[in-house]
């Protein structure tokens, strides 16, 4: 278990940019980029920094997940 860790540790060392941004950045552009994401732009492009953000913050990503099902969630609702 221990090696485990020490391998996924490394591995997120590795994926690590010189210059990243922060949760607090994230928390500020989150609305924009689920909007685009739901919109079927590539994120990855037009905004890579969140993107790998949220691929390495499980606490941001989980916002982001939640961001994401909620609004769906609000569009089934209009629907019924």
């Amino acid at each position: 278990m221990k090696e485990e860790k020490t391998i996924n540790f490394l591995k997120m060392l590795d994926m690590t940019e010189s210059q990243e941004i922060s949760c607090m950045d994230v928390y500020e552009l989150i609305d924009e980029y689920v909007e685009l994401k739901r919109r079927g732009e590539d994120v990855s492009e037009l905004m890579p920094k969140v993107k790998h953000h949220l691929d390495m913050c499980r606490d941001c990503f989980e916002e982001y997940e939640a961001l994401m099902v909620a609004l769906d969630f609000e569009d089934a609702a209009i629907f019924v």
